[in-house]
């Protein structure tokens, strides 16, 4: 017969993994997940404890909780703990702090504070932040930088950076223009789903560009694929 009087089976495994010492990613999640849907005041707390042990991982996932709510109140909850995660060193959280700080939202925008946080995360190899760095230096006309960005971001697994080598190998930007090596990072970035590459490569199937053999069929699949990719892709740039 059911006790009503048992723990529930959630707040029991994370009861549990309290006494275990230091979270794994999985459990953090899980604790998250409890926090933020289910309302489990024993996750709050499991959450608290941990990142107040000076877990960067465990004060990002509390940040990631208070942000949730997308709310004013929530990001001003969320931006002190991204803080600790990124001064523990989190690259993640050094990224979002510097989003959190262009747009000034949970905290005053600071141009100076984005930029700094921005060139740690890059440093700790976030692919996120070396995109956004690659995009500035283009921006400023600096190539040899922006290729230099590019290029760890897309070892850090950025679609957006790939879609940027393939312009730079198309177009001949920092580097000499290689037609198969741009179709190789367009056709890289698409297979992640990067709405651009998807319709860069529709566009040349359609018109028999990047060294592809026309195709109507296959343009077709894959301006479909970006018309759903748009709605599902998130953007690194800020």
């Amino acid at each position: 017969m059911f006790n009503r009087n048992l723990i529930p089976l959630a707040a029991l495994c994370l009861a549990l993994l309290g006494c275990a010492g230091r979270p794994s990613q999985a459990q953090l999640d899980e604790a998250k997940q409890q926090a933020v849907f289910a309302g489990d005041a024993a996750a709050w707390s499991h959450l608290v404890e941990w990142a107040g042990a000076r877990n960067p991982a465990a004060a990002l996932s509390l940040a990631e909780a208070y942000a949730a709510a997308d709310t004013p109140k929530g990001w001003a909850q969320a931006a002190p703990w991204l803080q600790r995660a990124a001064e523990w060193g989190s690259g993640p959280a050094a990224f979002r702090l510097a989003r959190l700080y262009a747009k000034g939202v949970g905290v005053a925008a600071s141009r100076a504070q984005s930029s700094h946080w921005l060139h740690v995360a890059a440093e700790r190899e976030n692919p996120g932040a070396a995109c956004v760095l690659g995009l500035r230096a283009k921006e400023a006309g600096d190539m040899s930088t922006a290729h230099r960005w590019f290029e760890q971001a897309a070892a850090g697994g950025s679609a957006e950076a790939m879609f940027q080598l393939g312009i730079a190998y198309q177009e001949g930007q920092g580097v000499k223009a290689d037609i198969a090596r741009a179709r190789g990072w367009y056709e890289k970035a698409a297979r992640l789903e990067m709405p651009a590459a998807l319709q860069t490569l529709a566009m040349a199937y359609q018109s028999g560009d990047l060294g592809l053999p026309r195709d109507e069929i296959k343009a077709s699949e894959l301006f479909n694929l970006t018309a759903h990719a748009i709605h599902d892709f998130e953007s690194e740039v800020f």
